[in-house]
């Protein structure tokens, strides 16, 4: 997965870089943003591109975020 794809994933998703971190596990944000910078991005592990792809096809977890809390 590219870190344009993860991006738009996440754009499609509606989630501010903030909310995926938490929804992820990661404490920062900064994590989600060096994925998906366009300069020297950090590579996106295979199990995390699945799980993107996951989320992108329609999967939430019980604590995902809702929209009247962005």
């Amino acid at each position: 997965m590219t870190n344009h794809e993860f991006r738009a994933i996440r754009q499609r998703l509606g989630l501010t870089q903030a909310q995926l971190a938490a929804v992820l596990g990661y404490g920062l944000p900064l994590t989600v943003s060096t994925m998906e910078r366009t300069t020297n991005p950090r590579p996106i592990p295979e199990l995390l591109a699945r799980l993107m792809r996951a989320y992108d096809e329609g999967y939430r977890p019980p604590d995902w975020p809702h929209k009247d809390h962005q």
